[in-house]
């Protein structure tokens, strides 16, 4: 599928909000509004498609590796290229800034839920290979994966 990238803007929020609710399989309320707060902080990318966005990343730089921390596409997006789109942009960037390594965190094997299993293929099918897993005091993760791409 043909999607522009661009940088988020402020108007974009809504928007992007809008995506995360009609996800509600990897996007708890309690997540819905850490990702508010987080929008305001961390840079962002979204996906348009005839001027509507349909996808976006966001992400943040931690001692040089690049974070990514949120990423969504519409429903009926998925399997059509956009996330990875998403992704390869981000990487782009990275690179153009030296950055070595591209970080992100998700829901780990242990748990067995069928939408964070996709969310795990699709992140190694992009090259990410596991880094580091934790045992977590909470309900919504209990297990969380670090998953890692060398650049």
């Amino acid at each position: 599928m043909n999607c522009a990238i661009r940088d988020f803007e402020e108007k974009d929020l809504n928007d992007v909000i809008r995506i995360a609710r009609a996800l509600p399989e990897w996007f708890t309320p309690t997540g819905v509004e850490h990702m508010t707060i987080d929008f305001h902080f961390q840079k962002g990318l979204v996906a348009e498609t005839g001027g509507m966005v349909v996808g976006f990343l966001f992400y943040f730089s931690d001692e040089g590796i690049l974070h990514i921390s949120w990423i969504a596409v519409g429903k009926e997006l998925h399997h059509k290229g956009v996330g990875k789109t998403l992704v390869e942009k981000v990487e782009e960037m990275a690179k153009a800034f030296a950055v070595h390594e591209i970080r992100v965190e998700t829901l780990g094997d242990s748990v067995e839920y069928e939408p964070y299993a996709r969310t795990r293929a699709f992140y190694r099918a992009l090259g990410f290979l596991d880094f580091q897993r934790t045992m977590q005091d909470n309900p919504e993760c209990p297990e969380l994966l670090v998953l890692a791409k060398r650049l």
